[in-house]
């Protein structure tokens, strides 16, 4: 008997059997060869796609490191200061003392307590003392900035500190390369006369620095130097350019130069030609206007 959906029924028995056709075995092994080739695909991609994650990180945090190193220095270079930015530099004769510092006493007795350091050896026509750029060696560099940022309420510091950057050796067993380069920040009594900037303590900017080398830009001869002591004596308080070249290794070995050209923000002014129409003015002023009970 055959039943209206296929199905032909043996009333002697129990079994029913059916005209559909179902998988043979080795239609199944295919089936099952393709899925498994398509999985070790499928893996593949996404092991490849980890690696290359891993690696770019890597990478980039490498690479984020340097840039947030440079980045540090551009922030304390941009905003290095100095008197000499917009004031003059020559001290008039009439008001130096004994001292050689105008308006100023080496005498610690004196109304004005200030005493001329290393850190700062002169003071400008308005008796503002005048913070030193020193270069102890070449890959080491030091100066006064307005980078300066207080984080803790009540803390007795202003935008003013005195930064040092400078190269350590590396004392770890196998580093890449032999130097780290190290940042010093003093923020408390920097105009103390006494001041070691040695004495405090220094963070890590950067692993694995090969070489650092600083270049200045002198006006006078137009052209990079790469010491500050090439410079002409009036522009070593008085920076306009610092070249920064470093050469670091990274976690594969390779070895990776990078250069950045830093500026300070001051705009640049011909102090020494506006004190000089200054003077000029002042005294054809006093020349035309005499003091009373005094013929011109």
């Amino acid at each position: 008997m055959t039943s209206p959906l296929g199905f032909t029924i043996k009333t002697g028995g129990c079994s029913l059997t059916s005209n559909e056709r179902g998988f043979t075995l080795v239609e199944i092994l295919i089936a099952i060869t393709i899925l498994s080739f398509l999985m070790i695909s499928v893996y593949t991609i996404i092991d490849n796609n980890i690696k290359t994650k891993e690696s770019v990180v890597s990478e980039d945090r490498e690479f984020l490191q340097v840039h947030t190193a440079l980045y540090r220095m551009d922030q304390d270079i941009s905003q290095m200061y100095s008197p000499f930015y917009y004031s003059w530099s020559q001290i008039k004769k009439q008001n130096q003392n004994s001292s050689g510092f105008g308006g100023y006493s080496s005498n610690p007795a004196a109304n004005n307590r200030f005493v001329p350091s290393q850190l700062f050896p002169k003071v400008n026509y308005k008796n503002q003392p005048v913070p030193t750029v020193l270069q102890e060696e070449k890959t080491s560099l030091s100066f006064m900035t307005m980078a300066n940022r207080r984080f803790l309420e009540g803390q007795k510091q202003s935008r003013f500190a005195w930064v040092e950057y400078f190269l350590e050796s590396d004392q770890r067993s196998d580093p890449p390369a032999p130097f780290i380069l190290m940042r010093r920040q003093v923020s408390e009594n920097i105009f103390d006369p006494r001041l070691d900037l040695a004495q405090y303590k220094a963070q890590i900017l950067l692993r694995g620095v090969k070489e650092l080398k600083y270049e200045f830009w002198s006006r006078k001869d137009i052209k990079w130097v790469d010491s500050i002591r090439l410079l002409p004596e009036n522009e070593r308080e008085n920076i306009r350019g610092v070249k920064v070249t470093l050469v670091f290794v990274d976690s594969a070995g390779n070895e990776r130069t990078t250069q950045r050209v830093f500026r300070p923000l001051w705009p640049y002014f011909d102090v020494v030609k506006d004190q000089t129409e200054r003077e000029t003015t002042n005294t054809q002023t006093k020349g035309q206007n005499p003091a009373p009970g005094k013929s011109q």
